[in-house]
């Protein structure tokens, strides 16, 4: 079979490493949006990011490498776990309201949305590498935030609750609210994502406030 690269995308461009691997992997995720992971090719993503099919394999293996790469990219949590320990006698609405926030807007961005219906879709697939994303990334970050939260605790900045005993269910309204807005993918959803964005910022205060703190 002819190879479809044209003549321009086998034009070899220097380019810095991070700005090569963003290409290949938003080439990537286009393909996979596009045609699915099973029948995305691996030269079709190369001509999108601008190499020869040799080159993408230079820095790719297959397309299992480019999904684990999409997944550690995209769906590494970037919250940080020690803001809850209100370093500096920070204030714990301002802390609730920045993390509240970023997932929200974490969850809503373009590329994450892509890349989990990617993951929803191919993770019957390749359900090892869904699983290498969850025990290397996922769930070593929850740890830290579950014993950032048991220290404030112990140390009187956060109410002992629900939350502070299982941290995923900071998480839960965020996930539920991305997952509405990708089924329907409507102005009513997001209207619903607006509203639990602010429901969540007030569970948050209720459940992490000392009893003295969350009186008004």
């Amino acid at each position: 079979m002819e190879d479809r690269v044209t003549p321009a995308a086998r034009k070899r461009v220097r380019l810095k490493p991070e700005v090569r691997t963003r290409q290949i992997l938003d080439a990537a995720l286009a393909e996979f949006a596009q045609h699915g992971f099973d029948a995305a090719r691996m030269e079709d993503i190369a001509r999108r990011a601008g190499l020869s099919k040799a080159g993408i394999y230079a820095h790719y293996s297959g397309k299992e490498a480019l999904l684990e790469a999409l997944l550690g990219a995209a769906l590494t949590p970037s919250a940080e776990p020690r803001d809850w320990l209100l370093a500096g006698g920070g204030n714990l609405r301002a802390v609730v309201e920045a993390f509240v926030d970023q997932l929200y807007d974490r969850l809503a961005a373009p590329e994450v949305v892509a890349v989990m219906r990617l993951a929803i879709a191919a993770g019957g697939r390749v359900p090892h590498l869904v699983q290498h994303w969850r025990e290397t990334i996922f769930q070593p970050h929850l740890a830290a935030q579950q014993a950032i939260l048991r220290e404030g605790v112990a140390q009187g900045l956060l109410r002992p609750s629900a939350l502070t005993e299982e941290v995923s269910l900071m998480y839960a309204p965020a996930v539920h609210a991305a997952i509405v807005q990708m089924v329907f993918q409507d102005e009513a959803s997001r209207e619903a994502a607006l509203a639990m964005r602010q429901a969540s910022k007030r569970l948050l205060l209720d459940l992490l406030a000392p009893e003295a703190a969350a009186a008004p």
